[in-house]
C-alpha cells in the first residue's frame, strides 16, 4: 500500500496503535485501536480488499484458561451462523492460536438510542423497513438455530445500509440445556421477555419479544418499560405494563403480538418479515427485497464520520512509527475516549462488543468487555508483547506485576463494576471539621449519586442519571413563613460542570493519574498498599476543582481497591468501598429523602421548554423535569394543560386543597399539579413586594370519585415526589 502523509489526528472511532501493538493479524493490516478492556483489545483493520473490518483479540493469559477459550470458540460458532443481511458477518477467526482472534464487519453508525436520542423517532417507510430488517435479522438467526438472547437499542446499529443486529457473546443454539448455557440466567431488564425473569431458558419468542419493545422505541424515542430501577422495569415486563402510544396503526397489531405476555402468542421473527413486507415483493428471496427496501428508504442515517478513505490514508503515515518493537503498552484507550470524539464510543458498539447481564455489568460473554467497555487501561498499561507468532501477530502476556500496572488495573475494575457504595471524607488540613459524604454507583440504572454538600451550602445531593444532572436541596421554611425559599430556586452550575463531573471517575481518575506518573512505589512494610504523586479531582462547593495530591491506595488479594487517601495543600480525603461489584439500587433521592424523613427540592434538573400561564398574574415559566423516570416529552404535554386548560376539555379535574397554599388540580388523574409560593431574587427580598406563585406537580397513587357534599371536587392520594418543577421567570 502506498505511502500517504501523515494524518494530523486518527480516523473518527479509533485512537493510533500503541507501541509494542501488532502491525498485522492474519491477513489483515492493522489501523488503529477501537477500543481495549481487560480482556484484551479490538483493532480497525483493513484486509487485502481495502475493506474495513474489526479484529478482536484476546489476551494470551485469558486464552490460556480452557473457560475463557471455550466463550471465545461459543461467539465464533454463533457469528458464523450469522448470515442475514441484518446482522454482522464474521471474515475469519483463528480460536487455535496462542492468541485467538475473529475479524468480522465493522458496522459505522450509532446504536438505536444514540440515533433516536439525537435525530427523534423513526417514522413512515423508514420505521417500517427498520422493523422489517429486524425481523430478517432475527428470522435469519432462528433458521440457523440460533437465539440472540440481548436484543436491545445498545446491540443494534444504524448504518448507512441499514440496520444491524451485533454482539452474539451470549447468543446459544435453539434447545440448549440449561445445565450446559453459562449465559442461561443473562438478560437486560426491560428487554428481556417475561418469561426470563421466572427462569425460562430464551427461545426465539424471547427474541420477539425485543422486537416489539425495539420497534416500540424506533417509532416514539421512549423504552416502552420506561426508565428506573431494575426490579420495577421487571416488574413493568411481568405485568405486560408497557407504553406505546405513537406507534403507528400499521405496526401497532405486530408490536403489541410480540410484547404478549405468553411465548405462543407472539409471531414467528419468519411471521413478522411476511407481514411487513409489501404484497408485490412477498415471492420475492427475502435478502433481496430487503436490500431493494433499503435502497428506496432507508434515508438520513451517516457513518458517525466514518471514512474509509482516512484509515488507508492514516495507515500509510502510520505504518513509518515502526510500531512492531517490544515494549509495553501505553494508554489503550476506551471507547469514547476525548481523543476519537463521541463518535468512537458508536463505532466500537458497532463491532458488536457490547452487552448486559441481568445485573447490568457489561459482558457479552468472553468478549463484552472488550471495545464496549467503559474502563480505560491507562498508565504503563498491563500488556507486553511477548515475541511474534507464525501467524504474523503478536502474542500477549501479563507484565510483572508493577505497582503502576496493578494501580491501572484497579481503576478499570471499578469502571467495570456492577455497582458499588463508598464513604468519602474530607478534612481540612491543619484542623477543622470533617466533612463526609457517600458515592453510590449502579451501572444497571446509569447513575451515580453523591450524599453531601458537594454543590455548594444548602444543597443535599448530586446525581448523574442516564446522561442527565439533578441537584437536590433541603426544603425547609424560611423567616417568611414561606416553603422553598432560596432552595426551591433553580441553581446555576459553575463553568465546565455537568453530568461526567459526578462520575466514577471521581474515585478512578487519581488512580489512573497515580499509576501515570511512574512514582507509584508499594509501601514499605504495607503489602498491596502503593504510594505517589497523583492529581485529585472532586465537587467543592458546586465547582470542579483539580488539586496534585499525594496518594495511597490498599488492593486486596483480587487487586481491587478497599481504599485510598489523598493529601493536598487544602484538604485530606479518604474513600473507603463499603460495598464493591454488587448491584447497588438506587432510587430517585427525592424518594430516598422521604423514606428518611427528609424533603428535597429539586434545585437543577433539566429543563425542557418555556410556558406562559399562572394565577394571579399570567407569568412565564420553565419547566424542569425534575423526576427520574420524567422525559420532556411528557412533562411538556402536562405544562400544556396547565397553560391552556381550554384546548385540553377533560384532562383536568379540581381537588381537595393539597397544597398549604393555592389550589391544586388533577391531570388525567395521574398528576397533581398545584400553587404555592416562593420568592422571587432580589438584594433584600421583601415577600410583600416580590411573591410569585410556584407551580409543582406530583404523582397521584389512589383517585376518589367525588362525594355528595362535594360534588365537583375529587379526592387523591399524592405522593411527596416532585416530578415536574414550574420555575417562575423574574
Amino acid at each position: 500500500m502506498s505511502t500517504s502523509p501523515m494524518l494530523a489526528e486518527p480516523p473518527v472511532g479509533l485512537s493510533p496503535l500503541k507501541e509494542g501493538d501488532p502491525t498485522d493479524i492474519g491477513p489483515y493490516r492493522l489501523v488503529g485501536r477501537i477500543g481495549a478492556g481487560g480482556m484484551g483489545a479490538v483493532y480497525g483493520a483493513l484486509d487485502t480488499y481495502g475493506r474495513c473490518v474489526a479484529v478482536k483479540t484476546v489476551r494470551a493469559d485469558l486464552a490460556a484458561k480452557p473457560s475463557f477459550r471455550e466463550a471465545f470458540a461459543h461467539e465464533v460458532a454463533m457469528l458464523a451462523r450469522a448470515d442475514g443481511v441484518s446482522t454482522a458477518r464474521l471474515y475469519a477467526h483463528d480460536t487455535e492460536a496462542r492468541v485467538p482472534w475473529l475479524a468480522f464487519d465493522h458496522v459505522p453508525g450509532r446504536d438505536l438510542r444514540a440515533h433516536v436520542r439525537e435525530f427523534g423517532p423513526l417514522e413512515g417507510e423508514m420505521l417500517r423497513v427498520f422493523a422489517l430488517g429486524m425481523a430478517e435479522g432475527l428470522a435469519a438467526l432462528h433458521a440457523a438455530g440460533v437465539v440472540h438472547r440481548d436484543v436491545k437499542p445498545a446491540n443494534v446499529i444504524l448504518s448507512p445500509d441499514g440496520p444491524k443486529i451485533v454482539d452474539f457473546g451470549i447468543a446459544a443454539p435453539i434447545g440448549t440445556e440449561r445445565s450446559e448455557d453459562a449465559f442461561a440466567d443473562h438478560g437486560t431488564p426491560g428487554w428481556a421477555a417475561p418469561e426470563r425473569h421466572a427462569g425460562a431458558i430464551a427461545d426465539s419468542a424471547a427474541d420477539v419479544f425485543a422486537w416489539g419493545a425495539l420497534v416500540a422505541m424506533a417509532a416514539t424515542g421512549r423504552q416502552p418499560f420506561g426508565k428506573g430501577e431494575t426490579k420495577e422495569r421487571i416488574r413493568r415486563v411481568c405485568a405486560g405494563e408497557y407504553e406505546i402510544d405513537g406507534v403507528p396503526e400499521d405496526l401497532l397489531p405486530l408490536v403489541e403480538g410480540a410484547l404478549s405476555m405468553e411465548p405462543g402468542e407472539r409471531p414467528g421473527a419468519a411471521d413478522l418479515v411476511r407481514a411487513l413486507l409489501p404484497e408485490d415483493r412477498r415471492d420475492e428471496e427475502v435478502g433481496r427485497a430487503l436490500r431493494r427496501m433499503l435502497g428506496d428508504y432507508w434515508r438520513g442515517v451517516d457513518a458517525a464520520g466514518h471514512d474509509p478513505a482516512r484509515w488507508a490514508a492514516w495507515l500509510g503515515g502510520a505504518s513509518a512509527t515502526a510500531l512492531g518493537a517490544t515494549g509495553i503498552l501505553g494508554g489503550a484507550v476506551g471507547t469514547g475516549g476525548a481523543a476519537t470524539g463521541g463518535a468512537a464510543g458508536s463505532s466500537a458498539a458497532a463491532s458488536g462488543t457490547t452487552g448486559a447481564t441481568a445485573s447490568g455489568s457489561s459482558s457479552g460473554g468472553i468478549l463484552g468487555g472488550l471495545a464496549g467497555s467503559k474502563a480505560v487501561m491507562i498508565g504503563a498499561g498491563a500488556l507486553a508483547a511477548a515475541g511474534v507468532a507464525a501467524g504474523g501477530f503478536v502474542v500477549y502476556d501479563l507484565v510483572s506485576d508493577s505497582p503502576a500496572n496493578l494501580v491501572a488495573s484497579a481503576a478499570m475494575m471499578v469502571e467495570e463494576s456492577v455497582g458499588f457504595t463508598a464513604t468519602v471524607e474530607r478534612t481540612p488540613v491543619g484542623g477543622g471539621e470533617t466533612v463526609t459524604e457517600e458515592y453510590l454507583y449502579s451501572a444497571d440504572g446509569e447513575s451515580f449519586l453523591i450524599r453531601g454538600a458537594v454543590m455548594g451550602p444548602g444543597t443535599t445531593a448530586v446525581a448523574s442519571h442516564q446522561g442527565e444532572l439533578y441537584v437536590y436541596a433541603l426544603d425547609e421554611e424560611d423567616r417568611y413563613g414561606a416553603s422553598w425559599y432560596d432552595t426551591s430556586r433553580p441553581i446555576e452550575l459553575a463553568p465546565g460542570v455537568g453530568p461526567d463531573s459526578a462520575s466514577t471517575a471521581l474515585v478512578t481518575a487519581p488512580l489512573r493519574a497515580l499509576a501515570e506518573s511512574g512514582g507509584a512505589e508499594e509501601t514499605e512494610g504495607q503489602d498491596r498498599v502503593y504510594a505517589g504523586p497523583t492529581v485529585l479531582g472532586l465537587l467543592d462547593g458546586g465547582k470542579f476543582v483539580e488539586k496534585e495530591a499525594t496518594g495511597r491506595v490498599e488492593l486486596g488479594e483480587e487487586g481491587v481497591p478497599l481504599w485510598s487517601e489523598y493529601t493536598t495543600d487544602d484538604w485530606e480525603v479518604r474513600v473507603d468501598f463499603e460495598e464493591f461489584d454488587v448491584e447497588v439500587p438506587i432510587e430517585d433521592p427525592q424518594a430516598w429523602a422521604v423514606e428518611n424523613g427528609e424533603s428535597w427540592n429539586v434545585v437543577y434538573a433539566p429543563i425542557c421548554g418555556t410556558i406562559e400561564s399562572g394565577w394571579p398574574a399570567r407569568q412565564v415559566w420553565d419547566v424542569q423535569a425534575s423526576g427520574w423516570d420524567i422525559d420532556c416529552d411528557y412533562a411538556m404535554d402536562v405544562a400544556g394543560v396547565i397553560e391552556n386548560p381550554r384546548e385540553h376539555e377533560g384532562r383536568e379535574t379540581y381537588l381537595y386543597g393539597r397544597f398549604s397554599r393555592g389550589t391544586s388540580v388533577a391531570i388525567d388523574e395521574t398528576m397533581a399539579c398545584g400553587t404555592g409560593w416562593t420568592i422571587l431574587p432580589m438584594e433584600e427580598p421583601d415577600p410583600s413586594e416580590n411573591v410569585a406563585p410556584l407551580y409543582q406537580c406530583r404523582p397521584i397513587i389512589d383517585f376518589t370519585e367525588p362525594t355528595e357534599e362535594s360534588p365537583e371536587f375529587y379526592d387523591a392520594e399524592i405522593l411527596p415526589t416532585v416530578l415536574i418543577d414550574f420555575h417562575a421567570r423574574p
